[in-house]
């Protein structure tokens, strides 16, 4: 391609038959796709150029929020953390704290009371 290949076109060529160039392995993949794609133009429109690679608000918006800590689309060894990076909007904090073990919110919190001390 002669661009990189954008989350819409990789969950594509991943999820249809015949290298991306069929159809849909299933109904589920078709709608994500198409909600995604539904979401991402009426969010920067229908030009390729202005639309970014991957929006995450959209995307959790396309799969129904994660399950058991995955995100559909994204394989079961990547980490929701990695697909959403850090929190941007309410919605996305609520998700990241809802998937976070107690253990992960206990550092957070340690590291936040370090940080606190450091400053004053």
């Amino acid at each position: 391609m002669d661009h990189p290949m954008s989350q819409l076109e990789l969950f594509s060529h991943v999820h249809k038959t015949n290298h991306g160039l069929g159809d849909f392995i299933d109904k589920k993949s078709k709608r994500v796709h198409d909600k995604y794609k539904a979401s991402i133009e009426f969010k920067y429109g229908t030009n390729r150029d202005d639309q970014p690679e991957f929006d995450p608000d959209s995307w959790i918006n396309a799969v129904n929020e994660p399950s058991k800590g995955r995100i559909y689309g994204f394989g079961p060894r990547q980490p929701v953390s990695h697909v959403l990076g850090t929190p941007a909007s309410p919605r996305r904090s609520i998700l990241a704290h809802d998937i976070m073990s107690n253990e992960d919110v206990n550092k957070l919190k340690s590291e936040l009371a370090s940080a606190r001390n450091t400053i004053e």
